[in-house]
């Protein structure tokens, strides 16, 4: 749960929140009713802790302000001032609760505990659903009566789902709970932490997919007592789905080579044949498991790949690698396909809706799904200004009216809306379609002069409005044709999916020999090269490149396992223009080889 403290005195304020953050709420501090108003603008607050005398006026009229504004949760008044007057003008004010200073932290927290239960009447003490029984008293969790050890942030996500089983929690809805404002994790760790739940929750019998991934939305969970959401199948998300179903079979059986292997080095006979087999087995997987966002896969098959490069063979230590094999064995069998599905996803477009209107955004979701967009979401012009701090987004649509609370009938915008948006458009670059009613020629010539580069009819269907938002963004850029060179077909494979949904015209090849014939007959606009490959090496083909006048100029993106400054140096050393590690490759490379074909 999220809690907003408003006081300026810092020493208080730094004491309460770090009481709070024990109990495990995520806290944000504000030291005016002003910025307390910004915070309550940008995110979804479970209680809010409010003094009484603040700098920039008193803590009475900011809580009738924040009423009048829609905030409908408990707001608890911190006072000095210890009278009835004070304290019947609080609570006429808005006001839940008064608390006099100096108080009792643990009598404070008893009192926001109290105020909190109030949102969540009939909810158990102990979270039960599906087999989970969750304490939050004694943070104790378990399965079927199987303890299950949780780490805080894993505690608070299980809670999080189970106090509202019937929700989809986005990632942003997530971290607006569980983080402060100050110190947010990014997408990869909060998936980090949802993967390292649902390991925990199946190594006690509960299902893989307990918490359920709904494609484009975000996470809910999965039990017999939830209905089954019914979620659009984007054409990514079916590619995805094949190509890791068919892909872990390759896996299984590149680690029964390992296997084969460790089984060689306890008997002292490893032969020639199987040990340069095992090194490129092991190789490959490590780049495979990191692109398809297993990082833990990945490590470990990266300690196998550098014991099989200890030479004599005789010395590689036989209990460590068998055990290493092992850990890979099982890390493999544990991944879902809902997890291979997210790490490709996660690099799609980007779509901004700027809008509080919740079942429009999820509408927008639903479609943009299909579309294989990712969909964040701002409240307001001044969030989403503030959001474009964190992410870059391919594509925006503002729903005008309900983010500004503009008159529809109107003839004439505000001047601080007009002066929003033309602050934001110059912030943004990108395609910024307005949702509109109907609305005179002369305000909608405004819209377009203030940057506006399509205004699309609010009540058109959400799957129209989608459509339209891809025309648009398609429209203002030219499909790049990219050539990717890598000798493993799954990587490639997986590569074409991910970048399929940015207008790419990809061509794979596995044989750096078949590069030269392909240049001269696909011209491509930039080149993807993996480090490692049998026949010629990336670095010997990025040297050929730079000394032929033809392609001296084409931008080169070298993506390997290799990690090394040495390996990195050597890139550019050749003429490379980027170097990505495969481990995050599918949710940044395309944005990257944007970058490389856009620059001046």
């Amino acid at each position: 749960m999220r809690i907003l403290l408003v006081d300026d005195d810092e020493v208080l304020m730094d004491t309460l929140a770090n009481h709070l953050i024990h109990q495990r709420y995520a806290v944000d501090i504000a030291t005016g009713g002003e910025s307390a108003q910004g915070y309550l603008d940008m995110f979804s607050y479970d209680l809010v802790v409010l003094d009484l005398n603040l700098p920039d006026g008193s803590g009475i009229e900011f809580c009738k302000a924040f009423r009048g504004n829609g905030y409908e949760q408990p707001i608890l008044m911190l006072s000095a001032t210890n009278t009835p007057a004070h304290k019947v003008k609080a609570l006429d004010a808005g006001a839940d609760d008064y608390v006099v200073k100096p108080f009792d932290l643990d009598e404070l927290g008893a009192r926001i505990r109290a105020l909190l239960r109030r949102e969540q009447v009939g909810l158990p003490t102990v979270l039960q659903l599906g087999g989970i029984n969750l304490d939050p008293s004694t943070c104790e969790t378990n399965y079927n009566g199987e303890p299950v050890h949780l780490t805080p942030k894993e505690f608070a996500l299980l809670e999080l789902f189970l106090r509202r089983p019937n929700r989809v929690y986005s990632l942003d809805a997530i971290i607006d709970d569980l983080w402060a404002f100050e110190n947010p994790p990014s997408e990869d760790a909060v998936r980090t932490h949802i993967k390292g739940l649902r390991q925990k929750l199946s190594m006690v019998g509960a299902p893989k997919n307990l918490i359920k991934t709904v494609y484009g939305l975000g996470y809910r969970l999965n039990v017999s007592e939830v209905p089954e959401p019914v979620t659009p199948r984007s054409t990514t998300t079916v590619a995805v789905e094949q190509a890791w179903k068919k892909y872990q079979g390759v896996m299984q059986e590149r680690v029964e080579v390992l296997e084969r292997a460790a089984i060689a080095i306890e008997q002292g006979t490893l032969g020639r044949e199987l040990y340069q087999t095992s090194q490129m087995t092991a190789h490959k997987l490590v780049g495979a498991l990191g692109s398809f966002g297993f990082p833990m896969g990945s490590t470990l098959a990266q300690r196998l790949e550098k014991l099989l490069q200890i030479t004599p063979s005789t010395d590689i230590p036989a209990a460590q690698f068998h055990q290493l094999v092992q850990q890979l064995r099982h890390e493999i069998n544990e991944t879902s396909v809902e997890d291979a599905t997210e790490t490709v996803t996660a690099g799609a477009p980007l779509l901004l809706v700027i809008s509080p209107d919740g079942k429009l955004v999820e509408q927008l979701s639903l479609a943009a799904t299909q579309q294989s967009l990712q969909v964040r979401q701002a409240n307001t012009l001044i969030h989403a200004q503030r959001l474009l701090q964190q992410i870059k987004p391919q594509i925006v649509i503002c729903d005008l009216l309900a983010s500004t609370q503009t008159n529809e009938s109107s003839d004439q915008l505000p001047d601080q809306l007009l002066k929003d948006i033309s602050s934001f458009t110059k912030q943004f670059r990108g395609p910024f379609l307005l949702l509109l009613p109907t609305l005179p020629t002369a305000v909608r010539l405004q819209l377009v002069q203030k940057g506006a580069s399509q205004l699309l009819d609010r009540t058109s269907p959400p799957h129209q409005l989608i459509t339209e938002a891809l025309e648009v963004m398609r429209s203002t850029t030219t499909a790049a044709k990219i050539v990717i060179v890598d000798d493993d077909p799954q990587i490639l494979k997986l590569l074409q999916v991910s970048l399929t949904p940015w207008n790419f015209d990809v061509t794979p090849l596995t044989n750096g020999k078949q590069l030269w014939d392909t240049l001269a007959t696909v011209n491509p606009d930039a080149l993807v090269l993996d480090v490692t490959m049998p026949e010629m090496s990336g670095f010997e083909i990025c040297q050929l490149l730079r000394a032929d006048p033809r392609w001296r100029n084409l931008p080169i993106v070298f993506l390997t396992v290799h990690e090394a400054e040495t390996t990195r140096g050597r890139a550019f050393r050749f003429g490379a223009d980027d170097f990505i590690n495969k481990s995050v490759a599918t949710s940044e490379l395309a944005v990257r080889i944007l970058n490389q074909i856009n620059r001046p």
